[in-house]
């Protein structure tokens, strides 16, 4: 099982990593591609999925969980917003893509020192 997670979890950060690289691509002229969004939701899929595998196998840490699924769903629905408005995207929308994918990482890397 322990594999398995660690599959997922480099999965997981890979989804985080194309999103945030995507939309550093359409920073310049705030074109959002459809892929963000894809990458976004894939991350969301596959923390979910290890989520419900971590606490299967009796995970602990609840809050560090409902925090990274908060993050991933405000990129994922900031995502789809963006790519509905194209260059009508309000900047709290824009910019809380990345913010999101930051947060979502940095609660995931002090998850796994604790």
């Amino acid at each position: 099982m322990s594999s398995v997670l660690s599959v997922l979890v480099v999965l997981h950060l890979l989804s985080w990593a194309v999103a945030l690289g995507l939309w550093v691509a359409a920073a310049g002229t705030r074109q959002p591609n459809k892929a963000i969004a894809h990458a976004s939701a894939t991350a969301l899929v596959i923390g979910i999925v290890m989520m419900g595998l971590s606490m299967a196998t009796g995970g602990t840490g609840h809050l560090w969980f409902a925090l990274k699924l908060l993050f991933a769903a405000i990129a994922a629905i900031f995502s789809v917003v963006a790519i509905s408005r194209r260059e009508e995207t309000p900047s709290l929308v824009w910019f809380g893509i990345p913010t999101a994918i930051v947060l979502n990482v940095i609660v995931a890397v002090f998850r796994i020192g604790a």
